[in-house]
């Protein structure tokens, strides 16, 4: 039985298992086709028997007559160009990604075409959207006309995303790229990880919403010790503590990300390693 599912116009999905942040388990690869030309998006599974069934999936279409035009990466991490190097290797189709994108994978996939945003596929029909934030060479993937954004890790219907500092997210970024998908009118968004997101531009605003909220906690967390300042871990404590102290180490990797953001805007400073109210 064919794990394969329609999504969108155009778009397939193909959701295997990879090395990803729980409670995600899986990312989709995503099969983007017009006129018997196709793009495979998210070459993401690592693990042998994930990477065979994608291999399989793809050896399938080019035998049923599908020519395949390249691989393309949404963004560097791991979870999501697993099977890179193998797809490349096993169909010589390009890998395409954003040049933030491939100076981070160089020594580990090559990557044949570069992409920015406004750039196009199919002639026009999709475009790429540049989003940094949750990674400085993250793009999306766009059709108008069909309203559907295949949106990478901007957002997920499983799990949450992490914006790392030490991994090149920037908060203020981020933020601003979820208010510009939003404006622009997201249509249907497919996730990376989880389910199609029907009503996207709703929930890129909920995504703003929310990451402000969590703003607004660090911001008081930070408050709470102004005589002082408040190191890392004791923000993460009091704006993190509806989170389990298990996933704290995640959660202080955003939350960093909050206070950079916070001092960049000059609400807060930082000295040594506290952070201080003005």
């Amino acid at each position: 039985m064919s794990l394969v599912e329609k999504v969108a116009p155009r778009v397939e999905r193909l959701s295997l298992r990879t090395p990803t942040l729980p409670p995600a388990t899986e990312t989709n690869t995503y099969f983007v086709e017009v006129d018997r030309e196709f793009y495979v998006v998210e070459p993401a599974p690592s693990f042998d028997e994930e990477q065979a069934m994608l291999l399989e999936e793809t050896a399938r279409r080019i035998g049923a007559g599908f020519r395949l035009l390249g691989v393309v990466l949404t963004h560097h991490h791991g979870d999501h160009v697993g099977a890179a190097t193998a797809m490349h290797r096993a169909f010589g189709a390009p890998t395409m990604a954003h040049r933030e994108t491939s100076a981070r994978l160089r020594e580990r996939v090559e990557v044949h075409r570069e992409l920015d945003d406004g750039d196009v596929l199919f002639d026009g029909e999709v475009e790429l959207t540049h989003t940094p934030g949750h990674a400085r060479g993250h793009l999306c993937l766009r059709d108008r006309a069909r309203r559907w954004l295949i949106a990478g890790d901007m957002v997920a219907s499983v799990g949450t995303i992490v914006i790392d500092p030490e991994d090149g997210g920037d908060m203020r970024e981020y933020i601003a790229q979820l208010r510009r998908l939003a404006d622009e009118g997201a249509g249907t968004v497919l996730p990376a990880h989880g389910a199609p997101i029907e009503d996207g531009a709703a929930r890129l605003r909920h995504y703003v919403a929310h990451r402000l909220a969590r703003e607004a906690k660090v911001r008081a967390a930070v408050a709470r010790f102004e005589a002082r300042g408040a190191t890392e871990d004791e923000v993460v404590e009091h704006a993190y503590e509806d989170t389990p102290p298990a996933v704290w180490p995640i959660a202080l990797r955003s939350a960093r990300a909050h206070l950079e953001k916070l001092a960049a805007e000059g609400e807060i400073s930082v000295e040594g390693d506290r952070w201080i109210a003005r």
